[in-house]
């Protein structure tokens, strides 16, 4: 009877785990894309007349709200801070569109007033005058009649307030001293979570698990990355371009496309997507520093080969130099 009771307990695990998988399988099949290749243009391409260009609806938030810095004293800094600009910013943002469509409620008006009466101790006077400007740049910034017509569109068309002198990367600059850097453990253990990462692109994988070795992969290639930098000899300006794999990373592991993309599999049409339209939207700051992705990038690369996981970058080497070019001509488009 004992015999027979642990042979059912067997079972019953054996029946468990495949219904688990059967389940893990059933929820992947839910997420995988249905492979149907619709061409979207690039940000810079979303029709934007001269003057204007287009941006994500977050990044348009942002800009609106930056005359707040002027009474914050400093960059929001923490996520907290962050948050209560983003609530403030969204506040002033929808009243300034009941002005724009004549629905101004004197509640509404009132409310914003006090918002920023306690976010910086101004008087009710000081805030009213904000709350007039925040609503004049709501209109100046993004005039309704240059707005996308379809109005689920998530993204904003924005006047240049600033126009950047775009110039492209200086490789003069970029000489390293020191020839091919053998794998460490540490290297090692890196490029096995990336293998990893690209064997749950290909199967069936728990979400979770899947979104914490992304984390870890992304702060770890950062950590190497910027150390196989300074050991090949590159000047300490050039350490930072470390920086850009977590959007790549991003990009390549945690954006739904129509195919399985990795680093080595990725194709000059999602590298067209990445540079034209995703770093763009997703990424926030100085419009000159985008040029900094495609050596970043290329170095990367040249690191997975030292380490191991590439064979050869000819091919993703010319793929990212002609991205590049064409990069720049974007750039100067949108912020020139």
């Amino acid at each position: 009877m004992a015999k027979k009771t642990d042979m059912n307990k067997r079972c019953n695990k054996a029946a468990q785990k495949k219904q688990q998988k059967r389940n893990t399988k059933a929820e992947a099949a839910r997420r995988k894309p249905i492979v149907q290749v619709v061409p979207r243009p690039g940000i810079s391409e979303m029709g934007a007349p001269e003057g204007f260009r287009a941006i994500g609806m977050a990044q348009a938030m942002m800009e609106y709200a930056k005359p707040l810095d002027e009474y914050y004293g400093k960059e929001p800094q923490s996520i907290d801070d962050l948050n209560k600009l983003m609530k403030l910013s969204m506040l002033l943002w929808n009243h300034a569109l009941d002005v724009e469509k004549g629905e101004e409620r004197a509640a509404r008006k009132s409310e914003v007033v006090k918002a920023l009466s306690d976010a910086f101790g101004m008087s009710g006077e000081d805030a009213e005058a904000l709350r007039v400007r925040m609503v004049a740049r709501r209109t100046w910034l993004f005039p309704e009649d240059v707005q996308p017509a379809e109005r689920t569109s998530p993204v904003m068309i924005m006047r240049k307030e600033i126009l950047a002198d775009i110039k492209s990367f200086n490789y003069d600059r970029m000489q390293h001293t020191r020839d091919e850097i053998l794998p460490t453990d540490e290297d090692r253990a890196l490029i096995d979570k990336i293998k990893q990462l690209d064997r749950f692109m290909e199967e069936e994988a728990d979400y979770g698990e899947y979104e914490k070795l992304l984390t870890e992969t992304k702060d770890e290639a950062e950590k190497r990355f910027k150390l196989w930098l300074a050991d090949r000899g590159f000047p300490a300006e050039h350490h930072g371009l470390s920086g850009c794999l977590h959007i790549y990373f991003d990009f390549v592991y945690g954006y739904m496309h129509d195919h399985v993309v990795t680093l080595r599999t990725i194709t000059l049409n999602y590298l067209t997507e990445f540079f034209e339209d995703f770093l763009i939207r997703k990424v926030y700051g100085d419009p000159r520093e985008y040029v900094e992705w495609p050596p970043a990038i290329k170095l990367f690369y040249l690191f997975l080969k030292d380490k191991g996981y590439m064979e050869s970058l000819d091919s993703i080497t010319s793929m990212i130099n002609a991205m590049e070019l064409r990069l720049m001509s974007v750039l100067k488009k949108q912020f020139g």
